[in-house]
């Protein structure tokens, strides 16, 4: 019996979990500290912005993020935007944290675009977008941190419902959730199967002072996704609440892609042609078992235990077909194999204690252990017989503990509130065989002031970091996708960030404003940048120079009446980079900005329309621009059976626009890459709940 049989007959008697209890400490301190420019999305409401300290968007009536998924729906958040490989960029930073109910988890690192673009908006119940996190939370990511969390459901809650959907050009969406509250116990286990026709173009122009290199790839895939999570919750005293969790997620696929290469030389004359076959499978694996224990006190002191064990594998095997475009022989053939392994284990228990006189302590410790494994077997046939690539084939492993302390002190006085908190961590990174040890503060205050009963103003301060992936400090080049090969760095430092938030929240009677004006100081910046070797371009993580960002966010609702409801937001901020450390001539910034907006009719009480956008404008990156672009959707409503059936119908982007086109411009290269996917998608959903 091999090591995954015998992980996975341990965690199938974990796999039952009530969210009452996954979500214990998640719940402890959503309701309590989350700063003013919070942006919670509700899996069975999306919605436009909602008043109220957090701002929601309800899946329920934001009809066109309904049947799509997790990476469609964030556009729909203020500040937030998505690529179309699920690339994620908030208040211009592209490295948020992202946790599951607040912990991390190895299935959202550097293939969270894969899971994102995949993952359908209904299966969490919220979706929290945080510029200030909690300091129960891990100080990892740059602007902030996104928590998808497991739905909390309650005994008036639908015992069963399922969801049906089907979209153009094979496109299937099948789920369920059931809700159970027998005696002290709370069951809820979900269930999703999505299956997408997935098309992607890719197109890049390369020139250099040798030659001009132009390569294209159209790949089409259907990948399977299959994820379900099981809750089990109990009660087992008044002041006790014990819980365990159990996730499965699975996305398998094969495709194709022909890979055009041609090199001309510097007078116009075609070199080199090589058509390159690539089929390619890809299998990702995820699972996890957790357990929770709260204890509450008397007086309102608790405790919070935590224990989660996740796992993540990532297989991909390519074979390749170098095809004479000449005679249509096949020329050369060769093959590379990846695996990737990651095993995260979190431990954590936190104390909370409120005193009389209007303070309340919170002090807890945090632990964590990722263990990473990395190889590649490749080979090239050579006269019949297949001879090992060592150029390719490698093998590595990164592993990382964590030990984190945190104390919170918050005090409540008249109109104002605040809040200070440490967070201390020693840290030890092995990275084949070598060894680097690092103890580090990070800072966090907070001060708000109640104006008035619904307006609050508040000022924040936290540091925050961002520790580089196991792949980032890989040596060797990754060869598995032709059209973008990259390399890692071992020498990647940590990027460490200084944030500072002024906020304010202003409800009217049927308007909400939040304005915020935020401020980011970087050092030892990650960044990726292109290098040309031969005449491939490969692309390199780095640490460039300290760097700053200032930005103004402002979002608002309005509903003039009943039947009307508008949303907007929008986000400008002057981004800088500086590449001077490794041989960049001029420090560099730009000025980029974007706007989202909704409009929603509610038609009939039964019958809802919704139309919205969003722009971004030109993205800056430390070798050119990433330009601008732009989507508009639509969904239409209807509801049967007094509420219980619900039938929608929605239109994604509909003038297929979000293709992307970045430039690079330097003195040794100049890149012109244009990617897109997925144009205009339609889907009719069926709800029903019991």
């Amino acid at each position: 019996m091999n090591k995954n049989t015998i992980q996975r007959i341990l965690i199938l008697p974990a796999l039952a979990f009530c969210a009452f209890g996954s979500d214990v400490s998640a719940q402890a301190v959503a309701d309590t500290t989350l700063s003013i420019q919070d942006i919670e999305i509700r899996g069975r409401r999306f919605a436009g912005l909602s008043s109220g300290e957090v701002k929601r968007l309800q899946v329920e009536n934001n009809l066109s993020s309904l049947a799509v998924t997790t990476a469609e729906a964030f556009r729909q958040v203020p500040s937030l935007i998505t690529d179309i490989e699920g690339g994620i960029t908030y208040r211009g930073s592209s490295k948020p944290g992202m946790l599951i109910n607040g912990i991390p988890y190895g299935l959202l690192e550097e293939y969270s675009g894969d899971v994102l673009i995949q993952l359908p908006a209904l299966f969490f119940d919220r979706l929290v977008v945080s510029s200030f996190t909690p300091a129960e939370y891990v100080p990892d990511g740059d602007a902030g941190s996104i928590n998808l969390a497991s739905a909390r459901y309650t005994a008036d809650d639908s015992p069963l419902q399922l969801t049906l959907g089907a979209g153009w050009h094979e496109r299937y969406n099948a789920g369920a959730v059931v809700n159970l509250h027998p005696g002290r116990f709370h069951i809820v286990g979900k269930y999703n199967y999505r299956r997408e026709y997935r098309s992607r173009k890719f197109d890049k122009t390369t020139t250099t002072k040798q030659n001009t290199t132009v390569m294209n790839n159209n790949a089409d895939a259907r990948p399977d996704v299959h994820i379900a999570d099981l809750s089990i919750g109990y009660d087992l005293t008044p002041n006790d609440f014990l819980s365990v969790y159990g996730l499965y997620h699975l996305m398998d696929y094969s495709r194709y892609g022909g890979i055009n290469n041609r090199v001309f030389n510097p007078a116009g004359e075609q070199m080199k042609y090589v058509l390159r076959h690539r089929y390619n499978d890809q299998r990702q694996e995820a699972y996890a078992a957790e357990a929770r224990w709260r204890h509450a006190f008397s007086k309102g002191n608790s405790l919070n235990v935590v224990f989660n064990y996740n796992n993540f594998v990532y297989d991909e095997d390519n074979d390749y077909k170098n095809e004479n475009t000449a005679t249509g022989q096949i020329a050369a053939e060769d093959n590379l194999f990846i695996r990737q392994e990651k095993r995260n284990f979190y431990w954590s228990a936190g104390y909370m204690h409120p005193f009389a006189s209007g303070y309340t302590l919170k002090a807890g410790y945090i632990g964590r252990a990722k263990l990473e494994d990395y190889s590649t077997d490749a080979a090239d046939l050579k006269s019949g017989s297949w001879v090992p690539n060592a150029q390719k084939t490698y093998a590595y492993d990164v592993d990382r503990y964590l030990n984190l302390l945190y104390l919170s002190l918050n005090k409540q006085w008249g109109a104002f509130t605040g809040e200070v908190s440490l967070q201390g961590e020693f840290s030890h990174l092995d990275v084949q065989g070598e060894t680097t040890n690092r103890f580090r503060l990070y800072p966090r205050a907070r001060l708000e002031y109640a104006l008035r009963e619904t307006d609050r103003l508040s000022l924040q301060y936290q540091e925050r970091v961002i520790r580089p992936a196991g792949s980032f400090l890989n040596t060797y080049v990754d060869y598995a996708d032709a059209t973008h090969l990259v390399q890692g760095n071992p020498d990647l430092k940590d990027e460490l960030i200084h944030s500072l938030e002024l906020a304010y929240e202003w409800n009217g009677p049927t308007y909400r404003l939040t304005p915020a004006l935020y401020y980011r100081y970087r050092s030892n910046r990650i960044m990726e940048l292109a290098t040309q070797m031969a005449d491939e371009t490969v692309w390199r993580k780095e640490n460039i120079g300290h760097t700053q960002t200032v930005g103004f966010e402002l979002a608002a609702s309005w509903s003039p009446v009943r039947f009307l409801s508008i949303g907007a937001s929008g986000d400008v901020y002057r981004d800088e980079i500086d590449a001077r450390n490794i041989g960049y001539g001029e420090r560099k910034s730009l000025t980029c900005w974007d706007v989202k907006g909704n409009v929603n009719f509610h038609i009939t009480p039964t019958t809802e329309l919704q139309i919205d956008g969003f722009y971004v404008s030109d993205q800056l990156t430390p070798q050119g621009e990433i330009k601008g672009r732009y989507a508009v959707n639509a969904g239409l409503s209807q509801y049967f059976l007094d509420r219980h059936l619900r039938a929608t119908l929605s239109v994604n982007n509909i003038f297929d626009s979000l293709e992307e086109t970045t430039v690079i411009d330097t003195d040794a290269m100049q890149m012109t890459q244009i990617r897109n996917r997925d144009a205009r998608v339609a889907w009719l959903t069926l709800s029903y709940a019991l």
